[in-house]
This record gives structure tokens, C-alpha cells and sequence, in this order.
């Protein structure tokens, strides 16, 4: 719908800014963007209620001194099902949905110990890992030692190791619970979910060590207990589920889980897709690689064909000539033997020419029939063909071949 500036300016004082926006499917924004580059003046604020309630208001007049290049607006009118259908149909949010899916079930294995019992395998290696100054007598009493070396990728401090520990035994339940599981593999920690491999890891914030400054000796960084659970996809970006300063990483083992489903179901989703434009692909390849060849085909074949129509024309020439050639002996009283000679001679030449016999010659099939037709060109350096090389052959000047 085309709108003139005094339509548009009639239609933004007969209803509110954000009516009409509504039904024309643009932000008040938007709308009144429209109005400021065609010097249009809009209601004032407070100026529908002031209406409404029987209030003195007052209309601003459109100016006449306007100079802009714009005098109308493009606006599409949208239909009420339209805008029915955008209000009642908002976005889904897949993690919200899965979250609350896994919350109705049952959550015992969501929850976070408070101490570690390290029976887990991976969680036993781990913590033999990070524990540098361990007692080596705990290990001896420790009835499920475990003779796996693999280890799960955890980068915190000695003091939060346990808890760590804690939440990434924890995990490896709930997805254990969930049909999914886990694997070290590459120096990598693989949470493996609807058989997608994804790299997790908990770590912990560090920030700058104030000591640092001081004394060279002191560490850089110092951690400060601020656990990070990493969720890493594509290059070089991850999701983070972290503690804040009202929740721990303990309250969201439900969100990590979930998160994880989610994500092996958009990298699923995406290798699909993918898949699907690598067929795509493949196939426009493949149908201009077959009309490439076509196109080769059909100028092979059309030269070849205008090669021939060009033989048989030139062999109609020279049929021609030597018709010619031969009523005008005849007609001089000049044909004798030779001559009859001379034109059975041509007479196969132009039977070897023709595409249609091709009759084989002693002589001429050694050489190609298209080249040795072509008329040769004359350069600066050689005289015409008549005048040089036709004179070798008398018989083809003239009638007066008699007189060589």
C-alpha cells in the first residue's frame, strides 16, 4: 500500500503509533523513522490517554515547507490471521523444553554429593592425576584402584579438585542415566550423546595475582575457586555453565545435561544438512560436468556435420567445373582421348571428395580431404596460385591445352 505524506500523516493522528505498526508488521521504531524523513509529526506522549479521557489535546499541523526527494511510503497491510498467528506462535526454546522434560523424571542421579566417592574408574585416575602430593598410603587402601590411565580434563586448583571431581561424576551418571556415556580419547574428554562426540571439561577462573606485582616469584594467576563446566563446538567456541554469584555449577546439572542433548542434536542436524548440500553440490557438479561434455559433443558434431556440408558443397563446385568444362570441349570439337582422360581423372578425384562415396585413392588418401581444399593465401613473399603453381598443369588453364 502506497502512502502519500498527508495520508500517512492523517493515519499516524487517526490511531495510535503502535496499531498502526502492528498491523503493517514494523517496530513503533520503525514507523516513526518514516515519519521524521518526510517531516511528519507524530502524537506527543500521553496524547491517546489525554483523548481518551475527554482531555484538551492539541493536533500539530503538517508542514508545508517539506523538501525531501521522499513523498511516499511502501507499507504491506498484513492480515488479522497474520498477526494472530505472530502473537500466538512465539519461538521455541528446545534447551527450556528439555530441561523441564528432564526435570519431571527422576533426578536422584542429578544431584551433587557433598563429599566425593571416587568409584568411578575416570574419576579414580583423575583425581590420582591431580593429587601431585597425595598420600601414597590412601591409594594402597583404596579398594577400587583402577588400572585405566585415562583421565578426564580437569584444570582447577588442589583445593577444588574434589568438588570437581564431584560435579564430573555427577555428569557422567545423568548421562550414563540418559543413554548416553563418556570417553577419554586424544587427550580429550568426550561426552558421547545420541553417538556425537562432544569435547567437555571443567575448569576453574583465575584472575590476576595482586602479589605478582611485588615479588617476581609469585604466580602470575591465582584461581579463585569459580568453577567453569566447558561445552566446546566448532573452532574455537564453547558454552559455559558456571558458578554465580547466586547459583553453583552443583544446581545445573540438569541445564548441562539438557544442554548436551541439545547440542548433539543441532551437530546432527547440521552433518544432515551439510550432507544434504554436499549431495547438492555433487549434483550441480555432475549435471555441468555432463553439459560441459554435451556442449563438446555437439560442437564435435556440428563441425563435423558443417565439415561435410562444406566437402559436398566444394565437390559440387568441382562437379560443376568439370561439367562445364566438359560441354565446352565438346563444343569446340577439342575432347580426344587425353582429354576424356583428363576428365575421368577429375571425375574420381571429386568421388574421392564427396562424403557420401569417399572413393579411395592411391594417391590423395594420405592426405586430409579439408586441408588440402582450403583455398592457400597469398602472402607478400609468393605470387597467386594461378599465375605459379597452376601453370604446371596446362590442361586446367584453358581449352587451349593443345598449345603446351
Amino acid at each position: 500500500m502506497k502512502l502519500t505524506r498527508k495520508e500517512l500523516y492523517d493515519l499516524v493522528w487517526a490511531e495510535p503509533i503502535t496499531a498502526i505498526s502492528k498491523r503493517f508488521g514494523l517496530s513503533d521504531n520503525g514507523l516513526r523513522k518514516h515519519c521524521v524523513s518526510m517531516n511528519i509529526p507524530t502524537p506527543p506522549v500521553g496524547y491517546w490517554a489525554k483523548l481518551k479521557h475527554g482531555h484538551r489535546t492539541e493536533v500539530l499541523p503538517l508542514p508545508k515547507n517539506y523538501t525531501g526527494k521522499k513523498q511516499y511510503v511502501d507499507l504491506s497491510e498484513k492480515t488479522t490471521s497474520e498477526m494472530e498467528e505472530i502473537e500466538l506462535t512465539p519461538p521455541v526454546n528446545r534447551l527450556k523444553e528439555r530441561e523441564i522434560e528432564i526435570s519431571n523424571g527422576d533426578t536422584s542421579c542429578f544431584i551433587v554429593p557433598g563429599v566425593l566417592y571416587a568409584k568411578d574408574p575416570l574419576i579414580i585416575d583423575t583425581k590420582e592425576k591431580l593429587r601431585q602430593d597425595a598420600n601414597r598410603e590412601y591409594l594402597r587402601r583404596n579398594p577400587f584402584t583402577s588400572k585405566i590411565k585415562s583421565t578426564l580434563n580437569v584444570f582447577v586448583s588442589e583445593k577444588s579438585v574434589d568438588r570437581a571431581l564431584c560435579v564430573f561424576s555427577t555428569v557422567i551418571n545423568a548421562l550414563r542415566f540418559r543413554g548416553h556415556n563418556i570417553k577419554v580419547d586424544d587427550h580429550k574428554t568426550h561426552a558421547v550423546v545420541n553417538d556425537e562426540m562432544i569435547v567437555i571439561d571443567i575448569s576453574e577462573r583465575r584472575k590476576k595475582n595482586p602479589d605478582s606485582v611485588n615479588s617476581p616469584l609469585s604466580e602470575p594467576y591465582i584461581f579463585i575457586g569459580e568453577l567453569h563446566f566447558n561445552i566446546y563446538y566448532g573452532y574455537n567456541e564453547r558454552d559455559i555453565l558456571k558458578d554465580t554469584a547466586h547459583t553453583k555449577l552443583e544446581d545445573k546439572i540438569i541445564s548441562i545435561v539438557a544442554n548436551l542433548e541439545i547440542r548433539s542434536e543441532k551437530i546432527k542436524e547440521e552433518r544432515i544438512e551439510a550432507e544434504k548440500r554436499r549431495i547438492i553440490r555433487e549434483e550441480e557438479e555432475r549435471n555441468a560436468r555432463i553439459y560441459k561434455e554435451k556442449c563438446n559433443t555437439e560442437l564435435k558434431e556440428f563441425k563435423a556435420l558443417f565439415t561435410m556440408a562444406e566437402r559436398l558443397h566444394k565437390t559440387n563446385i568441382l562437379r560443376q567445373y568439370i561439367s562445364t568444362y566438359e560441354d565446352f570441349l565438346n563444343e569446340k570439337g577439342e575432347m580426344d582421348e587425353k582429354a576424356a582422360a583428363k576428365l575421368k581423372w577429375a571425375k574420381d578425384k571429386a568421388d574421392w571428395l564427396d562424403p557420401f562415396i569417399s572413393k579411395n585413392d592411391e594417391y590423395l588418401d594420405s592426405f586430409d580431404k579439408d586441408e588440402i581444399t582450403q583455398q592457400e593465401c597469398p602472402n607478400q613473399y609468393s605470387r597467386s596460385f594461378s599465375s605459379t603453381k597452376l601453370s604446371q598443369y596446362p590442361f586446367w588453364l584453358n581449352s587451349n591445352y593443345k598449345r603446351y
